[in-house]
Parts: structure tokens; C-alpha cells; sequence
């Protein structure tokens, strides 16, 4: 029985290569790698995080002896096109040509914003996947792609096709591949198992409407056969059809329901409190919240359309927000604060509370009072963790969770 592990943002299926049709692989990480076999050597698609490329490279040896003739990069994150080393180094010691390596030309942006902000993007990848202290959470691009191109691209390796596709999504470079003679199509994270990851908090602008508009583009070739960036193949046109349609249908519904209020005057706070996704388009298989959410992905479309501005002047060039709580605490007696957020959260209101919460511990509090405050927050942060299915609003809730805790013992 293939065993399900978690890994970051989704769930890794199975420990053994699988090989959906003949000539057509795929071996599962974090994220996954296609592989489709030609007379010329090995078409790789994507290569996983660090921890899991020497992995991956144990289970395409475990299966295939031929060299790797070219690498496709779906898009630029780490989990997919940073650490292609073991290829290269794998042709030095056969002494074989290294792999050509092809990808969307706005990559080389994204690496070289990459290199950049690496510490920043250190700092946000840790709190995002709640990776401890002293444990890496995030490396560089190992090599540039050896072949650029905008829209779309067709080679021809040992008397196959593969054409790839631009489409926004997760990113601006993201690229789709489309292998008529297998049927087979490798979307990336285009399809991930999980509600699109549109809206990510700490990330650059990612796409709805034209996420959809790329898959209805996939549904269109009629494949058989689909590798996705995370999660299982996919097999059978229907199957396909299904996922790719659940997926297009939710991302407009929410793309449409935003610019439907945006266009009647409404503000963003607004906008983010009246919109949800009808329970019928979710489902535990393939929409279930497990890395992105609707909420998100409402956040997201407004990002790509609006500006920051939230329509209330009091909010333009406004004092900070603790220098605002210290007034409000110096009007209102802290006592009656702190017992109200303790009343509140009783009542199961753990959102609210933790604002009151906040609220006091911006005033000047005794050691003891301090101490409860802090503790007070861990416990709402762990319940308001317990309760959300998303990774990365756990991920966000367990680690503010984890200082309070160290704050409340200091």
C-alpha cells in the first residue's frame, strides 16, 4: 500500500515510481517529476526540493538506465526548478552531454528577485511551512535554463513532441506541456490537489481568471494522462475533464463575485466578508483547503485589481496600530480588557478575543498580567490552528502560537 506522508504544503503519495502508461513516469516528491522515455534519452518535468532530489534520482535509476536528455521547469519555486545538480553531476561522471534545460522566460526574474531577498524570502518560508530554527528554509536557484522562450515552444526529442504552453497561475512563468503521442499532459501546479494557492500572504501576484482560462486550455487537448505538480496521476479524459472543470469553475465563480462588487462601490474589508465559495465546490479529493483557501484567493483577486487603499480616510495615513491601542487601553481600564477577552473567548469567539489580547499587551502591563496575556494568546493561536485546514494558516497560527509560549515563560 503506497504510504501518504505530509510535506510542506501537500501530501506526498506513495514512495514508488508510478507509470500510468507506457513510456510516461512519474516520481512523487515534494514536488513531483515527470519523465517520459524517447530514443534520445529522458524528458524530465520539474526536479523537487533539496531534501528529495537525490531521492527522486534513486527511484528514475531504480526504473530507467537512459541519460537525461532535456528538463523542463514548470515554473520557478524551489520545490520544482532550483536544484538540478544531480542531473548535471550524473552526466559528468557517465561522461554523457549534460541536459538542456527549458522554461518560461520570466524564470530569470523570479531567480534573480530569488537572489535578491534571499533573506527575506528565508524569513517567510519559514514562518509559512513553520520550519524550526536552525534548519534551512530556503536556498537558491542552482543554474539559469539553457532555453527561454514567452508563449509557447515545441521540440522534438527521439521522435516525440512536447509542446509547452505559458499560462498565469501560481506564477508569472508557469508553463504547461501537452505530449500528444503519450496523451499526456504535465500541468505543474496548475493542478495540486488541494484549493488554488492564489492570494498567497506573503507572495507576489498570482492569477485567477487566467489560471482558469489554462485549464479549460488542458480539458481542450483531451489527454489521458495527467502528471500534476503534487498529489496523484491523474488517469482517463473524464477524470481529467472533472478535476480540471472543478477547479476552473471555482476560480471564476470567486473571480466573478469579486469584480461584481468591486464594480457596485464596494471596499475591500467589505468585499472580503460578503464573498464564500458555495460548499458544493469544495470536496475533500480535489478542492479541499489543504494549502490555499478561498478567502485567500479573494484576497488575491482584489490584490490583482485594486489598489491598498480600504475606502475609510481614517485609514490613510493612519498612526500605528499599538499606538492606537495604548489609547484605547488608557481611556478603557486594562482589567476590564483583559477580563472581556477572557469572557469572549469562552464563548468561542477566538478571532475576536485574540484582538482584544493584542490590544492590552500594547499598554504597560505588570510581570504577572504580561505572563497571562501571553498565555492566553498561545491558547486561542493553538485552537484557531486546530481549526483551520489550511497548511499555511496553521503553519502561521502553531508558530505565533510557539513565541507566545516563549514569551509568556521570559
Amino acid at each position: 500500500m503506497n504510504k501518504k506522508t505530509q510535506f510542506g504544503k501537500l501530501r506526498i503519495e506513495g514512495e514508488n515510481p508510478v507509470n500510468p502508461a507506457p513510456g510516461v513516469w512519474m516520481m512523487p516528491g515534494f514536488g513531483n517529476t515527470g519523465v517520459v522515455e524517447t530514443d534520445e534519452g529522458l524528458v524530465l518535468v520539474d526536479m523537487p526540493v533539496q531534501s528529495y532530489a537525490e531521492r527522486t534520482m534513486g527511484m528514475l535509476r531504480q526504473k530507467l538506465k537512459d541519460p537525461v536528455h532535456t528538463v523542463f521547469l514548470t515554473h520557478g519555486h524551489l520545490d520544482h526548478a532550483f536544484h538540478l545538480d544531480p542531473l548535471f553531476n550524473e552526466a559528468k561522471r557517465n561522461g554523457t552531454s549534460p541536459p538542456r534545460v527549458i522554461a518560461q522566460r520570466n524564470i530569470l526574474k523570479r531567480f534573480q528577485k530569488y537572489r535578491m531577498l534571499s533573506q527575506f524570502h528565508e524569513h517567510i518560508n519559514r514562518i509559512q511551512f513553520n520550519i524550526p530554527e536552525g534548519e534551512k528554509a530556503f536556498t537558491l536557484p542552482e543554474r539559469n535554463p539553457d532555453i527561454i522562450f514567452d508563449q509557447t515552444i515545441s521540440v522534438r526529442v527521439g521522435g516525440i513532441d512536447f509542446h509547452a504552453f505559458h499560462g498565469l497561475g501560481e506564477t508569472d512563468d508557469h508553463l504547461w506541456i501537452w505530449v500528444p503521442e503519450k496523451k499526456s499532459v504535465f500541468a505543474g501546479d496548475f493542478v495540486i490537489w488541494s484549493f488554488p494557492n492564489v492570494g498567497n500572504l506573503f507572495k507576489v501576484q498570482r492569477y485567477t481568471l487566467e489560471w482558469a482560462e489554462t485549464l479549460e486550455a488542458v480539458v481542450a487537448r483531451e489527454p489521458e494522462i495527467l502528471i500534476p505538480g503534487h498529489g496523484p496521476v491523474i488517469k482517463g479524459h473524464e477524470k481529467i475533464r472533472e478535476v480540471c472543470l472543478k477547479f476552473s469553475t471555482a476560480l471564476r465563480y470567486l473571480h466573478d463575485e469579486v469584480i461584481k462588487r468591486l464594480n457596485k462601490g464596494m471596499w475591500y474589508e467589505d468585499i472580503v466578508h460578503d464573498i464564500s465559495l458555495p460548499d458544493h465546490m469544495l470536496d475533500n479529493e480535489f478542492l479541499a483547503p489543504r494549502y490555499g483557501c478561498p478567502t485567500f484567493m479573494v484576497h488575491g483577486i482584489l490584490r490583482q485589481y485594486t489598489g491598498w487603499y480600504d475606502g475609510n480616510p481614517s485609514n490613510l495615513l493612519p498612526p500605528k496600530k499599538t499606538d492606537i491601542f495604548s489609547e484605547v487601553v488608557a481611556l478603557v481600564e486594562k482589567d476590564r480588557i483583559m477580563e472581556h477577552a477572557r469572557q469572549i473567548k469562552e464563548e468561542g469567539r477566538y478571532a475576536m478575543a485574540l484582538q482584544f489580547i493584542d490590544m492590552v499587551l500594547a499598554a504597560q502591563l505588570d510581570a504577572k498580567e504580561e505572563q497571562e496575556m501571553h498565555l492566553l494568546r498561545g491558547e486561542l493561536l493553538d485552537i484557531l490552528g486546530h481549526n483551520e485546514k489550511s497548511f499555511i494558516t496553521k503553519s502561521i497560527y502553531y508558530r505565533a502560537r510557539d513565541r507566545a509560549m516563549e514569551a509568556a515563560k521570559s
